[in-house]
C-alpha cells in the first residue's frame, strides 16, 4: 500500500494528498479508484483473516480482527521464527513459569514442562528423570522442588548428563531443597535453587571421616583423624589449607582410657597443619594412639 504516485491526475504535492485553495487557484487532489480500492482491499484482507465478515454498518472491525487470536496464534513450543511472540507463549518460554505439576511418586519429566515447576510430594525416596534434551530447545530451564519428606534424586535421560559446577552426576535433593536447571547441548546445567549452594564456593564441602566445610562468614570447619608416633607426638595435615589462618583445634583420643591431648607449639601451628602430644593418664607415650580432631580457621 503507498500513495498513487504512479497517477498523475491524483494531483499529490511532495508525495501527499492536499486539499483545493480556490482563493489562490489551486485544485486539490484527486483520489484514484485503484487506489481508494486498494486501501480498502488491504483493510478487508485483515478483517477476514481474522474470520470475520465485512460490514458497512461496523466501525470497529479492524480493531476486532487486530485482537483475535486467529491473528495472533500462540506459536508452537520452542518457535523460533519471525511468528509474533503472544503471552501465551512468552509464558510457556520461561519468562513465566510456564505451569506447576505435583508428582506423588517418581516420575520421568517431559518437554512439555520446560519452562515450568515440578513439585514432589512423596513420603518415601524417589527419583526424577530429566527430558531428553534433544526434545527441549538450547536454554530451556526446569524447576524442581522436593516437597515431601523422602529424598528426592533427579537424573539425567539416557545418554544425557547433569552438570553441577565440575561435578557429573545424579542431584540428592533433601528434604525442602530446589534445583533451577538448564538445557544445553546434552546437559542439565544446574545454576539455582537450594541445593546449589553446596556446590558454591562459600558453602562447598567434603564429607566422610576427613571432610571440611566451609561457610558463608569465611570459617572453614575441617574434621579428621590422626596416629601418634613411640614419642606420642601426632603430625596433623589439615584436609585443605586454610586461605588465611589456622584458629584452633580440639582432639579426643580414641582408646581405652583417658588420655591427656596438647596442641604442640613447637613448631607452631600453620594453615596446614599442626602439631599433637598425647600421653596417657599415667602421663607414657605410645605409637598408635588415635586421636580425633575437630579444627577451625578461616
Amino acid at each position: 500500500m503507498d500513495y498513487p504516485n504512479s497517477v498523475p491526475s491524483a494531483g499529490l504535492v511532495n508525495g501527499r494528498f492536499v486539499d483545493e485553495d480556490p482563493i489562490a487557484g489551486k485544485p486539490g487532489s484527486l483520489i484514484p479508484a485503484s487506489w481508494g480500492n486498494g486501501i480498502t482491499q488491504e483493510l478487508l484482507n485483515v478483517i477476514q483473516a481474522a474470520g470475520l465478515t465485512a460490514s458497512e454498518a461496523k466501525t470497529d472491525q479492524l480493531l476486532t480482527a487486530l485482537r483475535s487470536n486467529r491473528l495472533f496464534a500462540t506459536p508452537p513450543q520452542f518457535d523460533n521464527s519471525q511468528n509474533v511472540a503472544t503471552t501465551g507463549f512468552v509464558n510457556r518460554s520461561g519468562t513465566q513459569f510456564s505451569g506447576f505439576t505435583t508428582y506423588t511418586t517418581s516420575a520421568a519429566l517431559t518437554a512439555a514442562q520446560a519452562g515450568g515447576v515440578v513439585s514432589f510430594y512423596s513420603s518415601t525416596a524417589a527419583t526424577a528423570t530429566m527430558p531428553v534434551t534433544t526434545s527441549v530447545m538450547s536454554t530451556s530451564t526446569l524447576t524442581i522442588l522436593n516437597l515431601g519428606t523422602g529424598v528426592l534424586t533427579i537424573n539425567p535421560a539416557p545418554n544425557d548428563r547433569i552438570v553441577s559446577s565440575n561435578t557429573v552426576g545424579a542431584l540428592v535433593l533433601g528434604i525442602g531443597d530446589s534445583a533451577q536447571l538448564f538445557r544445553t547441548g546434552n546437559d542439565w546445567r544446574l545454576y539455582g535453587g537450594s541445593v546449589s549452594d553446596r556446590f558454591a564456593s562459600v558453602h562447598s564441602g567434603v564429607f566422610g571421616d576427613a571432610g571440611y566445610q566451609r561457610f558463608a562468614s569465611g570459617v572453614i570447619e575441617q574434621w579428621g583423624s590422626a596416629v601418634s608416633d613411640a614419642n606420642g607426638d601426632i603430625n596433623v595435615v589439615f584436609p585443605i589449607a586454610f586461605p588465611n589462618a589456622f584458629s584452633n583445634i580440639v582432639a579426643t583420643h580414641a582408646g581405652g582410657d583417658s588420655a591427656m591431648v596438647i596442641l604442640n607449639g613447637n613448631p607452631a601451628a600453620n594453615k596446614f597443619g599442626c602439631h599433637l602430644k598425647i600421653r596417657s593418664y599415667l602421663g607414657t607415650v605410645s605409637a598408635g594412639w588415635t586421636v580425633h580432631y575437630q579444627v577451625k580457621g578461616y
